[in-house]
């Protein structure tokens, strides 16, 4: 097949946004409440753990990102390592993971709807946010640096809208708010090791949620300008900007109000904000925040979803309709339309916004463990060269943890049935393809 050139249309500020976009998304919005709900203030410490798993899968990405400038990211990376087998898996799950991605977006900009048109049905908010999802799709089809100014004015709306809750919130913060330190018990501020390491790690779990992402900017890599140099600085300094704003926007919200007054809350961000406030104007800022934030997002995974596709077809691995880039446009146009179908039919399956990002996870971080070994073995092929990282055993720690918590979520009854059917089919598309290659 003949090399298909993408447009570079995106540099550094571009890809730094990309992945900041990503990954600050719907999850800083809701996820510090349910972290809360599993472990109280000792939530915290899930946050740091996420963080630091994320800036370990992020360094290694970045070396990888480094080594294969070269679109598709993930898949790239172990297919290019592994050989066929392992990464059509790391596609596939990849794949299957940022199109659940944008389908959970999507029911998360249905929960915010829900503090400003609280009396619209379940159906109607899922509908707007399948409506707002193929607007989004029409204009990443029109071209990458389209989709990447987009991106660029959706992150640095959400970072403002962050800046004026954390400001907020910690004119408002008591020290006397972070107890009890465990939930459910007023007298257990020092709760038995059986007790924590459980919770912190239910936390943990549910805060890769808003961590997960960083690699998003390894996925448009032929787009992107002096991507051997650019992709692995945007990554370094998403990951770390990202870890820093989580663990002060966690810390504002427990230290503000009595968390355990909001349980339940769909939108707890803006309703904390609009209580310390007393200005439910106030709570609205948060609120377009949100939204913001989760648009943002949403139009990010939307873009980097179709190259995953385009790269597997453009391998064999994937059919070769998935290869067809616009001719005018530049842009993937049947994998951007393929991902569009599936992520609407899963809106309208499953409404469950924690279940569709468990789903998301654990497809993300399948493709993880397998792209962290995959870069170790891409350092040893270069005899031991190093182009970002200062540790070879980096990649290592980032793949044995993945795999830790691969199992984790396994222990989900949901995720292990989603996950054997779509790898049971991921099989069958695998023989198929490779017996086409054969002809």
């Amino acid at each position: 097949m003949r090399r298909i050139r993408f447009i570079k249309g995106m540099g550094f500020f571009d890809a730094l946004m990309l992945g900041i976009g990503f990954i600050i998304g719907s999850g800083i919005f809701i996820m510090p409440l349910i972290a809360a709900e599993a472990a109280g203030t000792y939530s915290l410490v899930g946050w740091f753990l996420g963080g630091v798993y994320s800036i370990l899968a992020g360094l290694a990405f970045a070396e990888a990102a480094a080594k294969l400038p070269e679109a598709g990211g993930l898949y790239t990376y172990t297919h290019k390592a592994f050989g066929d087998f392992a990464g059509f898996f790391a596609g596939w799950t990849f794949w299957i993971g940022y199109w659940i991605t944008i389908a959970t977006e999507q029911s998360a900009l249905g929960l915010y709807l829900s503090f400003l048109l609280p009396q619209i049905s379940l159906f109607i908010r899922v509908t707007i946010g399948v409506l707002t999802g193929l607007v989004l799709t029409y204009y990443n089809f029109k071209g990458v640096k389209t989709g990447a100014r987009i991106g660029d004015f959706f992150t640095v709306g959400k970072l403002l809208a962050i800046v004026i809750f954390v400001a907020g919130a910690l004119l408002f913060f008591k020290v006397s708010n972070l107890y009890p330190l465990f939930p459910g018990s007023i007298a257990v501020n020092a709760p038995t090791i059986a007790q924590l390491i459980p919770a912190i790690g239910s936390a943990t779990v549910l805060a890769l949620w808003a961590y997960l992402g960083v690699e998003i900017i390894t996925v448009p890599d032929e787009e992107i300008k002096n991507a051997k140099k650019t992709v692995p600085r945007a990554i370094v300094v998403a990951v770390l900007t990202v870890t820093a704003i989580y663990l002060i926007v966690s810390t504002a919200f427990l230290g503000a109000v009595r968390w355990t007054a909001y349980v339940g809350s769909q939108s707890p961000l803006a309703e904390v904000f609009a209580a310390i406030t007393g200005s439910p104007v106030a709570g609205l800022i948060i609120t377009l925040g949100g939204i913001i934030s989760i648009l943002g997002s949403l139009n990010a995974v939307i873009l980097a979803t179709s190259r995953i596709a385009f790269s597997m077809s453009r391998d064999g691995l994937f059919p070769k309709v998935f290869a067809k880039v616009h001719q005018k446009y530049g842009t993937p146009y049947a994998a951007m339309a393929l991902q569009t179908v599936f992520a609407i039919a899963l809106m309208y399956t499953i409404n469950n916004f924690v279940v569709l990002a468990s789903l998301a996870v654990f497809f993300t971080i399948v493709p993880y463990a397998l792209s962290s070994f995959a870069t170790f073995k891409l350092i040893r092929n270069e005899g031991g060269k190093l182009s970002v990282l200062h540790f070879k055993g980096t990649p290592i720690i980032a793949g044995i943890a993945s795999i830790v918590l691969i199992l984790v979520y396994l222990s989900q009854t949901v995720v292990l049935e989603v996950a054997a059917i779509m790898l049971f089919f991921g099989l069958l598309v695998f023989i198929e393809r490779k017996k086409i290659r054969r002809l």
